[in-house]
């Protein structure tokens, strides 16, 4: 069984990565556990731009942040660039009105991907309300599509350098006076990138006009790429439903198969009972089993819900922690050797509905300081036992009973 050792001091930003072989997609990796930093490598990329950025994120919140991109797209678009920015419309419900007119006075495209007006406009205007009634059929699909989100982070300049993670376009990422911490989070900045799948992704995404998918010739180049190689691609773009169901039975695999450690530092914890019973099963085979969760939670529903697992976990030998230092956001998954860094969460909305993108570090170099900053988070973390299971209130176990039931929904 694979040991912790006591963390020691590890760099928040990483230098030129080595490693890396001939036939990766990227040339260079480097990883980001601040805000700050990440947004200025973001940003200084977006200044030295000279043909096109494409902006897709689930949160584009008006705020310090938004504000310096703002003022970075508007100069690239001046010079010529061609920029896109494609928003969720449940996670950025206010883009529009913050900053549309700004961004057509500059000539810069956007899109919000599936609104809830979105949604009812085509539930009552493409379709007919009679059709709705008379048919489940109909409603179900309509209400799943309009439940669908776009969660990725996924930044790209002139194709050839792109950014994923966790970090979305807001404040929460920076130091705020006057006690307010940036939430934790990892993000990573792929240079050279030979691989046209970033780019499929954004396409698709963009000219989604649901309930008429009309990308299908990017749908299709995009399984091309990924479905057919999945075991020698390191990108995990959950972008269809043949995608999205690869991803699952691949994951399962690593948990079921995984021999010396499983360690997750993951926001929002809403196992399948498949994947539920691999952790159990891991740990009760020898496997170390390491859960780190939020000890405050942007959405205390889902934590909640995540306190349902607790017991059951425990029971089986499973180690649960919950982060103190601030507000949890970073998605990282250690399997073995099997690193998964990115935008997707343990949950059934990244499970089964909504886009992510995730990528697996080639790098040695990168991997070794996710593994050093994992621990670090883990001495930043309080552990959970059986006793504090079993003596938490009687109004959270409520709340855990009755979020559970809707827990398809966060």
């Amino acid at each position: 069984m694979r040991t912790l050792q006591k963390p020691g001091s590890t760099s928040r930003r990483s230098t030129r990565p080595t490693g890396l072989s001939h036939g990766n997609p990227w040339r260079t990796e480097k990883v980001y556990f601040e805000g700050a930093a990440y947004f200025r490598g973001l940003i200084q990329a977006i200044h030295r731009a000279r043909h096109t950025i494409d902006l897709e994120t689930y949160i584009f919140e008006k705020g310090r942040v938004a504000d310096h991109f703002m003022s970075a797209l508007e100069k690239a678009s001046a010079r010529g660039v061609r920029v896109r920015i494609l928003v969720d419309g449940v996670g950025s419900p206010d883009f529009a009105d913050h900053y549309g007119s700004r961004l057509d006075k500059n000539g810069i495209a956007f899109k919000i991907y599936r609104s809830w007006p979105v949604f009812f406009t085509h539930a009552f205007h493409h379709f007919h309300l009679y059709r709705l009634i008379e048919s489940r059929r109909w409603f179900q699909i309509l209400l799943r599509g309009g439940n669908h989100r776009d969660h990725r982070k996924l930044y790209i300049v002139d194709d050839g350098r792109v950014w994923i993670g966790s970090f979305n376009i807001n404040d929460d990422h920076i130091s705020r006076p006057p006690q307010k911490r940036p939430w934790r989070d990892t993000g990573i900045e792929l240079g050279g990138v030979s691989n046209p799948v970033f780019r499929l992704a954004f396409e698709l995404a963009w000219e989604d006009s649901w309930p008429r998918r009309l990308g299908i010739g990017y749908k299709y180049l995009l399984e091309q790429q990924l479905y057919s190689h999945l075991s020698g691609m390191p990108i995990r773009m959950t972008a269809t439903r043949r995608l999205r169901v690869a991803y699952r039975h691949e994951l399962l695999e690593h948990f079921r198969t995984a021999k010396k450690h499983i360690w997750i530092l993951i926001p929002y914890f809403v196992p399948n009972r498949a994947l539920l019973k691999a952790l159990a099963q891991a740990a009760r085979r020898g496997c170390d089993v390491r859960v780190v969760l939020p000890g405050l939670s942007d959405v205390p529903m889902v934590q909640w819900v995540s306190s349902a697992f607790y017991a059951p976990l425990i029971r089986a030998g499973c180690r649960l922690y919950e982060y103190q230092k601030n507000i949890l956001h970073a998605k990282t998954l250690f399997l073995d050797s099997w690193i998964l860094v990115g935008s997707s969460n343990l949950d059934y909305r990244s499970l089964r509905m909504d886009l992510e993108v995730n990528v697996l570090p080639q790098s040695e170099r990168t991997k070794k300081k996710l593994e050093d900053r994992f621990r670090k988070d883990l001495s930043l973390s309080k552990e959970v036992t059986a006793q504090m299971v079993r003596q938490r209130p009687l109004s959270i176990r409520f709340l855990s009973w009755l979020f559970f039931r809707f827990r398809f929904w966060f």
